[in-house]
């Protein structure tokens, strides 16, 4: 079972190369994409999984312009788990100076060829995607991935087993 798939979940190609969908919360932090080519992510708010080929980035409201959309990825190179004050090394005094976060170290940024809108106001913090689904998306609706049936009926039995008031029969 690879870092991303649920167990015995046929949602991933054996060759799609996956990426990661992250919001940048504020322009400060866009500047650190795009001058020094990383981006952080607290490890307490951090998805399960993290490795991926690619990383994209939602902007929200305070991008104006590109504000709630994907307009740009780049392809993620390695990533580290590092404290705060070593990220930041002019706040030491901030109160979450000690906590950790993975610094995920990329390549140049790839501008989308459109960006993919969020038409309507969702909440978005991470979204695992594959690339291509990036590369052909007309909205942020587009980038969720969805179980086969099957799959997602066989998932259920599995958990279901020892839990007591609901049952899943297989069609």
């Amino acid at each position: 079972m690879g870092l991303w798939e649920a167990e015995g979940s046929p949602i991933w190609g054996h060759d799609e190369e996956r990426v990661l969908v992250a919001i940048v919360p504020s322009l400060r932090d866009w500047a650190l994409v795009c001058e020094e080519h990383w981006y952080r992510i607290p490890l307490e708010r951090a998805p399960q999984r993290i490795a991926a080929s690619y990383l994209a980035f939602y902007h929200p409201a305070c991008f104006r312009e590109t504000r709630w959309t994907i307009s740009y990825y780049a392809p993620l190179l390695r990533y580290r788990v590092v404290p705060r004050r070593v990220l930041l090394p002019g706040e030491p005094n901030h109160p979450h100076a000690e906590a950790l976060y993975y610094r995920l170290e990329i390549g140049d940024l790839i501008a989308l060829p459109r960006p993919i809108p969020s038409p309507r106001l969702r909440r978005v913090t991470f979204i695992m995607t594959t690339l291509s689904r990036l590369l052909s998306a007309r909205e942020i609706s587009d980038l969720w991935l969805r179980d086969a049936p099957q799959a997602a009926r066989e998932r259920a039995l599995r958990l279901g087993e020892g839990q007591v008031g609901w049952a899943v029969t297989p069609a």
